[in-house]
């Protein structure tokens, strides 16, 4: 665990500030006053102007001097040594050119002027289990939490969080807090956590297909953007597709690891592509309590179209099927597979656009697909286990300037990190053509925060992933075995927040 502060530069020119001449106003007077005149309308240009003709929104949160003080914020920090999934928005100690870390250098630059305070990041392998250590204690250690959503909700139904809605200052209807998340992830009408501008990692987690371009036009298959616009990509396209890609390339007679693959992935993808399919084992009642209503006749289609790619060794390459290869089977075979051009169709975090930016062969960027071409739209998932989410621990002193101040933040990243992230990072740096960039669109407006999912009551989802492993077909019964566990696990947390 180590500790990082925003930029020694920085604090020095906010004493210099704090300390001007006594017969100006002060530093903190005049940022308080430009900072009203502009969500009043005044004349003062706020920083990093939206679009022309869209009005940028503010924070109705207070403007307070703040003397100072130490903005807490505890945050991922990668497992491994390749930091694929380190938090990457939290401080920025000075600006170097790169687009996400110079707009997090701005976004807290202009909030700790505005409030005069010093950001400082905690960083650790497992926040949520650090959070709930200093709450059980009393401990006032953090101010803010950005956990993995899947080990955030697991201590908030231990009573280590603070319910958003009733949070001082955070205003959930603002256009920086994710409106499909507010509602999805809210339970007995209270929300602990929720995803927000002022973080990227959960845009990172979301899964997503990206194709090989120069296979698909080598196997003369349909453009799978004009698929996308047409309604038309749908398991049973993606499953008629790969079952032509597959390729023995050595002439070895067997299809291994270093052939030619249709798809790739793991075996968690399984039940991404059930929330594809407009599958939610979970519905609510009138009073926003979860229950359990199975996947239906719908998810059972789904589950077997899955199941008719994803079981076949030969079509699919899955990283279940290589472990100890070697040492990092991401880093040295599924990444190098389709970085080589060896792979049609790979099921990945958003997160592996950035890592493949390297690769000579162009690739594409689209949606997960449809059960059937009538589904009503698409849906994209992400990842429980590596997007992170806003939450506040039970134990932050003083919760009116915790919440003034996120909710600032959160405003501040709509205009710095977001457009960095979005329009120069994924849309312009890289995206490789125009149609990625509109399947991005399309993408992160079709997100689904699916509960069963991100709780995993009774190991639902690992039902599934087990299911594709050994490709067994008898989902059914393994469903039925395992509703009571579900239930009594799902009763659990309804008690948590109810009682």
């Amino acid at each position: 665990m180590f500790v990082k502060i925003i930029s020694g530069i920085l604090i020095l020119c906010l004493v210099f500030l704090a300390s001007a001449s006594c017969g100006e106003k002060s530093g903190a007077d005049t940022k308080e006053t430009e900072n009203q005149a502009a969500q009043n309308g005044g004349s003062e240009p706020p920083p990093n102007e939206p679009e022309a003709g869209v009005p940028r929104v503010f924070s109705d949160a207070p403007v307070n001097d703040y003397g100072w003080y130490n903005l807490r914020i505890l945050s991922r920090e990668a497992e491994t040594a390749d930091h694929h999934w380190e938090a990457k928005e939290i401080v920025a100690e000075e600006e170097t050119g790169d687009a996400i870390n110079d707009a997090v250098y701005k976004r807290n630059t202009a909030v700790s002027e505005r409030y005069n305070i010093v950001i400082t990041r905690i960083a650790n392998v497992d926040p949520a289990a650090l959070a709930r250590k200093a709450v059980t204690a009393g401990s006032d250690e953090y101010d803010l939490i950005f956990a993995s959503i899947g080990s955030t909700v697991g201590i908030a139904q231990n009573g280590c969080l603070v319910d958003l809605k009733e949070a001082a200052h955070i205003d959930l209807t603002k256009p920086w807090y994710d409106q499909n998340a507010n509602a999805e992830l809210s339970i007995a009408n209270k929300l602990y956590t929720t995803f927000c501008d002022f973080t990227i990692m959960d845009k990172d987690a979301t899964w997503v297909y990206l194709f090989n371009k120069k296979l698909v036009q080598d196997l003369g298959l349909e453009d799978p953007y004009q698929l996308v616009h047409d309604g038309k990509w749908s398991l049973d396209a993606m499953v008629g597709m790969c079952k032509g890609a597959s390729k023995d390339l050595n002439g070895d007679g067997i299809i291994t690891w270093e052939d030619q693959f249709g798809w790739q992935g793991e075996a968690w993808n399984m039940y991404t592509g059930i929330v594809a399919a407009g599958i939610s084992p979970i519905t609510k009642n009138s009073e926003d309590l979860p229950e359990y209503a199975g996947i239906g006749e719908l998810g059972i289609t789904a589950f077997t179209k899955l199941l008719s790619l994803f079981g076949d060794k030969t079509l699919c390459l899955r990283s279940d099927d290589v472990l100890g290869v070697s040492g990092n089977i991401w880093n040295d075979v599924m990444d190098a597979s389709f970085m080589a051009g060896r792979i049609l169709f790979t099921n990945a975090g958003m997160n592996r656009v950035t890592l493949f930016r390297s690769m000579d062969i162009d690739f594409g960027i689209i949606p997960s697909p449809k059960l059937e071409e009538g589904q009503s739209g698409y849906y994209n998932t992400i990842s429980p286990f590596q997007a992170t989410s806003l939450a506040i621990p039970a134990t932050a002193g003083d919760l009116e300037r915790t919440g003034a101040i996120a909710d600032a933040l959160c405003a501040e990243s709509r205009y710095t990190l977001i457009p960095a992230y979005y329009d120069v990072q994924l849309k312009t740096k890289l995206a490789r053509d125009e149609e990625s960039s509109e399947m991005l669109d399309i993408i992160f407006a079709s997100r689904r925060f699916d509960l069963e999912l991100i709780y995993n009551w009774g190991g639902f989802s690992g039902i599934f992933s087990s299911a594709m492993v050994k490709n067994d077909a008898n989902i059914t019964s393994a469903l039925e075995k395992a509703e009571p566990k579900i239930i009594k696990a799902l009763e659990k947390t309804i008690e948590a927040y109810t009682g």
